[in-house]
C-alpha cells in the first residue's frame, strides 16, 4: 500500500529568522477520524514555524477511506518522506518529531511507539519519530466507550490492546511532551495512562494538566483557522491564557530535546 504523501502534506517552513538546519514536526490534527480540525492542523503548524520548527501538516487518511493498517502505513510513509526532504539543507533529518491531537494523537502515538498490528506483514521494524508532542491524546482505547472504538478500529473490538499506543511503548521510544485539560473526559485518563506507560518503560515524559479547558481546545488562543466540514462540529474557540501557556512549556522542552 503506497500513498502519494506529497498531496497530503502542507509544508510550513520555520520562520526566516531561524537559520541553519532546523528540527521538523509532522502535525496530525484531531477530528475523530472523520475530518482534520483546522485549528489543530494548520494552527499548530504555524505556531511551530514561529518557534523555528519546520512543520508538515499531514492530512492522514481515515479508516473509513483506507482500512487499517492504511492510516498507520501512511503515517510511516509520511515520516520517511519528511526525512528524505531536507528543504535545501535547512532540515535536520535526525530531529523529526510528531505532534498529535486527540484522534491525530492516537495515530501519531501508534507511529511513535513503533506499533505493528497483528494483521500486518512487515519484514522489519518500522522507523519511529525522534520525539512526540501529544495533546489530549488517545493512548488506550479501552478507556473509551465501545461505540467510538468500534468506529475507529473498523469493528476490531477484539484488538483493543493492539490499537492502544500505550500498550506498545518501550525503551526505544523518543521523549514525549503530553498535556490536556483537567475537564476532558476522554483526554485526561488517556493522557495519564500515556505518562504511566512511559514511566514504566523508562521513556522520558513531561506531563502538564491544566485546570481550565476542554477536549479539542488546540492552542487555547481562540483562533479557529477554518470551519468544520458540513455535518461536523468544532469545539468552541475560546482564549484561555493559562492553558495557552502549554506552548511556552513545550517550546522550552523542545529546545532541550533537539539541542
Amino acid at each position: 500500500m503506497t500513498f502519494e504523501i506529497s498531496t497530503r502534506i502542507d509544508v510550513v517552513p520555520a520562520a526566516p529568522e531561524f537559520t541553519g538546519a532546523r528540527p521538523a514536526v509532522i502535525v496530525f490534527p484531531g477530528g475523530a477520524y472523520r475530518f482534520h480540525a483546522p485549528h489543530e492542523g494548520l494552527g499548530i503548524a504555524h505556531w511551530l514555524a514561529s518557534i523555528g520548527v519546520h512543520a508538515f501538516h499531514f492530512r492522514y487518511p481515515f479508516p473509513s477511506e483506507f482500512d487499517w493498517p492504511g492510516p498507520l502505513v501512511a503515517a510511516r510513509q509520511a515520516l520517511s518522506w519528511v526525512r528524505a526532504h531536507d528543504l535545501d539543507s535547512g532540515l535536520d533529518i535526525g530531529k523529526v518529531g510528531v505532534y498529535g491531537s486527540s484522534a491525530g494523537g492516537h495515530l501519531a502515538g501508534l507511529l511513535a511507539a513503533g506499533a505493528v498490528l497483528s494483521f500486518e506483514e512487515l519484514q522489519t521494524q518500522p522507523e519511529k519519530p525522534d520525539f512526540s508532542i501529544l495533546a489530549y491524546t488517545v493512548a488506550d482505547v479501552r478507556l473509551l466507550p465501545e461505540a467510538p472504538v468500534e468506529t475507529m478500529t473498523n469493528g476490531r473490538l477484539h484488538l483493543r490492546d493492539e490499537f492502544s499506543p500505550a500498550r506498545h511503548i518501550s525503551a526505544g521510544m523518543g521523549p514525549v511532551f503530553a498535556w490536556c485539560p483537567l475537564n476532558d473526559p476522554p483526554g485526561l485518563p488517556n493522557t495519564l495512562e500515556l505518562a504511566r506507560a512511559c514511566a514504566a518503560a523508562g521513556v522520558s515524559c513531561e506531563l502538564h494538566i491544566f485546570p481550565e479547558g476542554y477536549h479539542g481546545i488546540g492552542l487555547a488562543d481562540g483562533v479557529s483557522w477554518g470551519e468544520a466540514p458540513e455535518g461536523e462540529r468544532m469545539p468552541p474557540m475560546t482564549s484561555i491564557p493559562h492553558t495557552a501557556s502549554w506552548t511556552g512549556l513545550c517550546e522550552r522542552w523542545l529546545t532541550d530535546v533537539v539541542a
